[in-house]
């Protein structure tokens, strides 16, 4: 599944390592993870860390709360299917 982060961008749920909440984490940890991301427009900050599994490290500027709702939501049953009944072969 994937989840939306923000700016355009998706990442795999089974890729997440790590969602670090760059509002309340220690000063020191704020740092060494935004030196790693791409810089934000004048009024954009970013909210949250997330950590993949491959070690990289991705910036959303949407908070943890929302990005942890988004990964535990599912809004289809399972097993739905997602071509309209008259498109299928």
């Amino acid at each position: 599944m994937l989840i939306h982060i923000g700016q355009n961008e998706f990442v795999a749920l089974n890729k997440c390592e790590l969602l670090v909440n760059l509002q309340t984490v220690d000063e020191d940890t704020k740092k060494s993870i935004l030196n790693v991301l791409p810089p934000l427009g004048p009024v954009a900050e970013y909210k949250s860390g997330i950590l993949t599994t491959d070690g990289k490290w991705i910036g959303s500027t949407l908070s943890t709360e929302s990005l942890s709702q988004r990964g535990i939501c599912s809004p289809f049953a399972e097993g739905a299917a997602y071509v309209k009944e008259e498109d299928k072969s």
